[in-house]
């Protein structure tokens, strides 16, 4: 009996100890997180393409008079200013042609003053009329045609000269040695090519962009170029021309771009060109704060200890931000880190706001 008893009264014991640890459960955890505000900034639509640098100004230095090469200043590779010397013509020949021009000239402007006197004399004789005009017209037409000969002698003079001047091979732009034509010893002609230069002040890009873009590009689009060398130099440049046609091969448009160039720029390297479509002011957050599920795109905005759903609709992307046209608005604050490991109605615990895109 006392045996009964007991089994009854510890059997609600037992029942009242099991509901108070069903009705205890689990105690709630709080995701860490990151937090950031949504913000408005310039967004940017951009279309990046690789392409090439050509040298906008590649003169070719020929020869402008002829002789022997003495020497030889520069070689393939080397910088030159412009007007700096690049090679030296055997100047004799031309020197002798100088002073033979300075000569036959002075001969002739002796005899035209010489002339000229003359001419006075049988003037002063024509007027007490001691000398036939005859004499005086024949000494006139003598005048003539020794001024007539004194200019020709200072063109041909001017043309020694200028022959002399040109056994000084110059460069005509600043830039590098493309090609070294001759060396010492050589004969040159007039006319014959003795350097190839490449400028390296003005410069030519080459960007392909594919086809359907051709009603987005034109003269005048921002483009922002760099080189593998310096990839975080960024130039500001504009469209400057687009090729006539599209690319074979490639179904591409060519965009051309002129710039100065920045620093050291290479011609003949490759070039990378952002090319901006599309520009206007948007709401932005970091990559990491926009989820993909099943339903689409949501980002999470905090409500006060507690991470609220909000789907979104996303627009165009850039580095480290996204667009997002609609879902929140200007100052919500939206998790950053962690945001993907949340629902609806999670527990927050924030540990920090994160970069700002």
């Amino acid at each position: 009996m006392n045996t009964r008893v007991l089994s009854v009264c510890f059997l609600p014991l037992v029942l009242v100890a099991c509901g108070e640890s069903d009705q205890a459960g689990p105690q709630e955890r709080a995701t860490p997180v990151t937090t950031t505000a949504v913000v408005t900034q310039g967004v940017e639509r951009v279309e990046t393409s690789v392409g090439r640098l050509r040298a906008n100004s590649a003169p070719l230095v020929s020869a402008e008079t002829a002789g022997r090469i003495e020497r030889v200043h520069v070689d393939v590779g080397d910088a030159v200013e412009a007007g700096a010397p690049l090679a030296v013509i055997d100047p004799e020949v031309q020197r002798i042609a100088v002073s033979s021009g300075q000569a036959e000239l002075a001969r002739l402007e002796a005899l035209l003053d010489n002339e000229r006197r003359r001419v006075g004399r049988l003037s002063n004789l024509a007027e007490q009329q001691s000398v036939a005009q005859d004499q005086l017209d024949e000494a006139r037409t003598a005048v003539e045609s020794l001024e007539a000969q004194v200019q020709a002698a200072r063109a041909r003079l001017e043309d020694a000269e200028y022959n002399l001047r040109q056994t000084r091979i110059a460069s005509p732009v600043g830039g590098r040695i493309q090609a070294r034509m001759i060396s010492v010893g050589d004969y040159v002609a007039p006319g014959m090519p003795v350097f190839e230069m490449v400028s390296g002040q003005a410069l030519r890009a080459f960007l392909p962009v594919p086809e359907h873009l051709q009603g987005e590009v034109g003269v005048g689009q921002p483009v922002r170029l760099s080189v593998p060398a310096q990839p975080g130099n960024e130039l500001e440049a504009e469209v400057a021309a687009l090729g006539p046609t599209i690319g074979e091969g490639s179904r591409a448009i060519e965009l051309i771009i002129d710039l100065e160039n920045p620093d050291d720029w290479r011609s003949g390297g490759s070039v990378t060109g952002r090319i901006v479509l599309e520009r206007h002011e948007g709401l932005v957050v970091p990559p990491t704060s926009v989820v993909r599920r099943q339903a689409g795109p949501v980002v999470y905005v905090v409500d006060g200890n507690r991470a609220a759903e909000r789907p979104v609709r996303v627009g165009l992307r850039g580095d480290g931000w996204i667009e997002i046209i609609e879902g929140v608005e200007v100052g919500d604050v939206v998790v950053v880190d962690g945001a993907g490991f949340l629902t609806d109605g999670a527990l927050l615990e924030v540990r920090g706001r994160g970069e700002r895109p």
